[in-house]
């Protein structure tokens, strides 16, 4: 009988393992898949604007979505357009780089999660790209400067609050 238990713990384990390893490989793909770059702009110019927040990206398959926690990703306006990324290196193979110019972005509307009633409700900044496809959901607390911000670059702005669906970004 201690053989058997012994051999479960360690099947557990590795059971365990796999599913760790598993869930990890979807969010890189998904990441890889949610990401954009430009090779013709100055990705390492110096910022108009910066931002922290989150981010809401969809998996492969129709999976679902996935969010980073707040205050992991940064978001920057430079005078070409938006750069969102993970704000810390090691977090870059889990998190998109998504880049578009201001002219690629159709529409930036607010969103809103959560109860209305809730404290823990949060908002943030839909981005639509037909280039890019499924938009991206960046959390922040400065969601109407960050609107205010797109706006001045003529990026078409939806001010009024619309609903999330529970499994996708659109």
């Amino acid at each position: 009988m201690p053989f058997f238990t012994h051999s479960t713990a360690v099947l557990l384990l590795l059971l365990g393992i796999a599913l760790l390893a598993g869930a990890g490989a979807l969010v890189h793909f998904a990441s890889l898949r949610a990401g954009r770059s430009l090779d013709d702009v100055d990705l390492e110019g110096i910022p108009l604007r910066s931002f922290s927040g989150g981010l809401r990206w969809p998996l492969p398959a129709r999976l679902g979505v996935t969010n980073t926690s707040p205050m992991l990703v940064g978001l920057e306006l430079f005078e070409w357009g938006v750069r969102m990324r993970a704000r810390w290196s090691w977090l870059r193979p889990f998190v998109p780089t998504w880049c578009a110019r201001f002219e690629e972005i159709s529409a930036a509307e607010y969103v809103r999660r959560g109860l209305r009633l809730s404290k823990r409700g949060s908002e943030g900044v839909r981005f639509r790209a037909p280039l890019t496809g499924t938009p991206l959901i960046f959390w922040t607390s400065s969601a109407s400067s960050l609107l205010d911000a797109l706006e001045a670059h003529d990026v078409a702005v939806l001010r009024r609050a619309t609903a999330l669906r529970f499994w996708t970004n659109g």
